[in-house]
């Protein structure tokens, strides 16, 4: 019986892929991402709001809500805490029921970070800032070149073929320039950025945060 049962669900699965293949004309599985709607300054409507515009545009995955019932046609996984929350995130993770999640105030191990994406205000332009949350390392200097690094791939994850680089005048910066640019010469790519300033190089200033001189901005996480 419970195999039969099994089998059912298994040939379901199978007819709604096929169904949204047919309506998509992607044929090939949907990944799960979750994002947890508790925490955030934003507050739940502005999240679920922002999922739901995300949901409408088109994107290769389902999205999952993963906090309080709101009026939605996303799927909800209801939790009333943050803890029960983030415990809950970290089962459907481990489970393979969500193949990745967006979440806030977590804490992670030392080692991660995020990059964010910003519009900067002066000119509208889209740039990423490495990192934003977490810690890549406990020292500064070894944490910006990882910064740094994080930065490039997720801008050309994000179809920046080769993203300009440039580092935020915060203490360590000359440090990271020259290990960045020692490695440049050892052979991983990196291509450099110029500050609007009238001495340019890739140490930026406030005026280049504000203009999005750069593609990738690296900095420490705090300043991030």
């Amino acid at each position: 019986m419970e195999e039969n049962k099994t089998i059912k669900k298994m040939l379901g699965n199978m007819l709604i892929e096929i169904a949204d293949a047919i309506e998509t004309g992607k044929y090939r599985k949907k990944i799960k991402v979750g994002l947890t709607t508790l925490g955030s300054e934003h507050g739940v409507e502005n999240l679920v709001k922002g999922a739901e515009i995300a949901a409408k545009s088109g994107i290769d995955f389902d999205i999952v809500l993963i906090g309080p019932k709101v009026e939605t046609e996303l799927e909800i996984i209801e939790v009333k805490e943050e803890k029960e929350m983030h415990k809950k995130m970290e089962q459907l993770l481990d489970s393979g029921y969500i193949g990745a999640c967006v979440t806030m105030h977590y804490n992670f191990p030392i080692g991660v970070s995020t990059v964010g994406k910003v519009i900067t205000p002066g000119e509208g332009k889209e740039m990423f800032i490495a990192t934003t949350t977490g810690t890549s390392s406990a020292h500064r200097v070894e944490a910006m070149i990882k910064n740094a690094i994080y930065g490039i791939i997720t801008a050309k994850a994000m179809g920046i073929k080769k993203p300009s680089v440039g580092i935020l005048n915060v203490d360590g910066a000359r440090q990271v320039e020259r290990a960045l640019k020692q490695l440049n010469e050892n052979g991983y790519e990196i291509n450099f950025g110029e500050s609007t300033r009238s001495d340019g190089g890739c140490i930026m200033r406030g005026n280049d945060l504000l203009k999005g001189a750069v593609d990738v901005m690296v900095t420490d996480t705090l300043t991030g």
